[in-house]
């Protein structure tokens, strides 16, 4: 039976033919960072032009502020327009529902790197005070 020598890119055999796996999570990139203070409903879009191998998303409510009931981040990844965005963020199912106080990590493969990410809040939020903060290692 042949043997299937198609792997991902992160999948390497050493001299001995053991498999080691790196995921895209680990594997090297250079940081950036930047954060969007008090999100609100209008879309916020972060770029990463050369492509993105992961994205941490932290999304918390800054100390003393108070909490807008059922307040939570909407996000999307690699809309091709920001019509697409748009109905993307609209769509239950099309994007990633952010509660205040997670921090998630979506990693990505070597030929679908995130280039472009899309973020609002669910409803309007007055006087509540957040911070969103965005890390990625890009390529």
């Amino acid at each position: 039976m042949a043997h299937d020598t198609k792997r991902p890119a992160w999948a390497k055999v050493d001299d001995y033919g053991n498999l080691s796996a790196t995921s895209p999570g680990e594997s090297p990139a250079t940081l950036t960072m930047t954060h969007i203070a008090d999100l609100t409903t209008t879309r916020q879009r972060v770029t990463f032009p050369s492509g993105a191998k992961w994205v941490q998303l932290s999304y918390k409510l800054l100390p003393g502020a108070t909490a807008v009931a059922n307040q939570y981040a909407k996000a999307c990844f690699n809309a091709a327009s920001t019509a697409d965005a748009d109905g993307k963020l609209a769509t239950t199912g099309a994007h990633v529902p952010v509660f205040q106080g997670d921090d998630l990590t979506f990693s990505f493969s070597d030929d679908n790197l995130c280039t472009v990410l899309d973020v609002i809040t669910a409803q309007a939020v007055g006087a509540e005070k957040t911070i969103l903060r965005v890390i990625a290692g890009v390529a």
